[in-house]
């Protein structure tokens, strides 16, 4: 069976999309996060009920979490579509073209910053927060 360059081209643009829609997703996520812990920390300096906080604070914690374990799938994920994305290129002669300027890019200590990591670092950091925070409220 024999595949076409234009379906090959064609496969390639859809996995782009799928790149960025989970992407996207990732990123949707962490901002409900971030809203959502700082709506309750905004009911904390409001002074409601340490009831209330503390359901607050085990949402945050769950929000958090959820979203930490969306974006390790997305992680995992986005780096298949990588390997298709460049199994494709390579094919249709575009890997050759962009090589160079993905090697000057992964130079640095920023080669290795991405959006993915960053969504995981941050998730993991409200998740931290909040599960203090909800500590400090039981006591």
């Amino acid at each position: 069976m024999s595949v076409s360059l234009e379906h090959i081209s064609q496969d390639l643009q859809t996995q782009w999309q799928d790149h960025f829609h989970m992407r996207d997703q990732t990123w949707k996520v962490l901002q409900y996060s971030i809203l959502f812990f700082l709506g309750v920390v905004g009911l904390e300096i409001k002074g409601v009920d340490v009831f209330v906080l503390v359901v607050g604070y085990i949402g945050v914690s769950c929000t958090s979490l959820s979203g930490l374990t969306i974006a390790l799938h997305h992680r995992r994920r986005q780096k298949e579509k990588f390997d298709i994305i460049y199994v494709y290129e390579k094919e249709l002669g575009l890997y050759e073209l962009i090589e160079p300027i993905l090697k000057k890019s992964k130079k640095g200590v920023f080669g290795r910053i991405n959006t993915t990591n960053y969504i995981v670092v941050m998730q993991l950091a409200i998740a931290a927060v909040s599960i203090i925070l909800l500590v400090k409220r039981i006591k």
